[in-house]
């Protein structure tokens, strides 16, 4: 922690409004509570205080700091490693100094015009089948003489779903391959069956012009003749 400047962070903890007694900072922030209430003063959409509740053995720790950064954590652009929640949720000594001070860099940049703050966004006009997200801002924009509906999406979001559209693409045209394949198949099966059924019909009518030829008036016609 030497490149941390612990009074600094300590006193921009305090700045928050933490409802847990302040005695061990690795013990206060090991259930992930604490840091929630902290976050959720700077990205109030992102965090819903009522899915982190105070918890006492290490697995039920551990479920929280998961879900605070996948639900949160990631969509700062922070992502924990396993080894590192479990060093959080274990109240390792400087494990949640550390990811405090990087928070706290961020909050600070973002407040000051940089990074997120100078974050692109996009604005999707059709966004009728768009389930509502907190990370998808309803908005709306002056558009000549009129006010249109919009909704305003953070540009990672955005190419999050460009790939996940990108992706169900992909898989509908394997889906659609797979369907022309099975046709051919069906078409190649209802051709043999076409086949077949011709070649039986020419069976049994030759069968019965033999059984025909071979009857008591054939032959006495055949005596005749």
């Amino acid at each position: 922690m030497d490149d941390i400047d612990c009074t600094k962070l300590y006193k921009w903890i305090d700045e928050h409004p933490i409802t847990r007694p302040k005695r061990n900072i690795n013990r206060d922030f090991s259930d992930a509570v604490s840091l929630a209430e902290i976050l959720k003063k700077h990205y109030p959409k992102l965090v819903e205080l009522h899915n982190y509740s105070s918890k006492n053995s290490f697995s039920q720790k551990l479920i929280n700091w998961e879900m605070l950064n996948k639900r949160v954590l990631n969509k700062i652009k922070i992502n924990l490693s396993t080894n590192e929640m479990e060093q959080l949720a274990k109240g390792v000594p400087g494990a949640v100094e550390r990811l405090l001070n990087v928070i706290k860099v961020k909050v600070e940049s973002k407040g000051s015009g940089d990074s997120e703050a100078n974050e692109k966004v996009y604005y999707l006009e059709d966004s009728s089948n768009i389930s509502s997200k907190d990370e998808i801002v309803p908005v709306k924009l002056k558009n000549g003489t009129k006010t249109v509906d919009r909704k305003m999406v953070p540009s990672d979001i955005f190419e999050k779903m460009e790939k996940d559209i990108e992706e169900k693409d992909e898989t509908i045209n394997v889906l659609n391959n797979k369907i022309e394949h099975l046709e051919n198949l069906i078409a190649v099966k209802d051709e043999r069956i076409k086949d077949l059924t011709q070649q039986l019909q020419t069976v049994v009518n030759n069968t019965a012009s033999e059984a025909s030829l071979s009857s008591p008036k054939s032959r006495f016609f055949n005596r005749l003749f």
